[in-house]
């Protein structure tokens, strides 16, 4: 006699297959080939600088060598990462998958003071710069506008990522705001 699946009833529901093995928040990925395997869901995080645009919420001297942005972050949502602030903001992937992420960056900024700048952020993974990362941004003083960064990276247990930034001539940045999502799939 056969049964269909779709008409078992208790007690003989049972679990998928492999289940008892499987990591808690694991989910189960088909194979296309009538298998599959449990992997990591989803990883993500959602973190900011508060918004300030009167004192501001954050305040970079920049110069025209890429330096990496210090502010305070908080985070909003976070599966997989970790905010380090040693020896300066990083944010680090503590997943045990291998995952491919989608990351946005949007700055709210302007120039504290002086002459108008040409100025520019990059996404930096483990130290290096994460090639199609850079944008540029003229700032002027007293007039706040918004420039959003996006990209996409691969990460592995303990990558971490950097925000960098430098200008035409030395001038200190303002940030009303800064607003950082990571959304990653193995």
């Amino acid at each position: 006699m056969t049964i269909q699946h779709n008409v078992i009833t208790d007690p003989d529901i049972h679990e998928p297959k492999g289940v008892a093995t499987a990591s808690s928040g694991q989910v189960y990925v088909a194979n296309g080939a009538g298998s599959g395997t449990w992997k990591d869901k989803d990883k993500w995080l959602g973190a900011y600088t508060g918004f300030d645009a009167v004192t501001p919420a954050y305040q970079h001297t920049t110069t025209t060598s890429d330096t990496v942005l210090n502010n305070t972050i908080t985070t909003g949502a976070n599966d997989g990462f970790t905010i380090v602030t040693s020896p300066n903001l990083r944010i680090t992937y503590s997943g045990t998958e291998s995952i491919t992420a989608f990351v946005q960056l949007s700055l709210a900024t302007k120039q504290a003071s002086g002459s108008n700048k040409d100025v520019q952020w990059a996404l930096f993974k483990n130290g290096t710069e994460i090639t199609g990362s850079r944008v540029i941004r003229s700032l002027s003083t007293g007039s706040w506008g918004s420039i959003t960064l996006s990209t996409v990276v691969s990460l592995v247990t303990s990558d971490y990522l950097e925000i960098y930034s430098k200008a035409s001539g030395a001038c200190t940045v303002d940030y009303a705001s800064i607003q950082l999502m990571i959304q990653g799939h193995s």
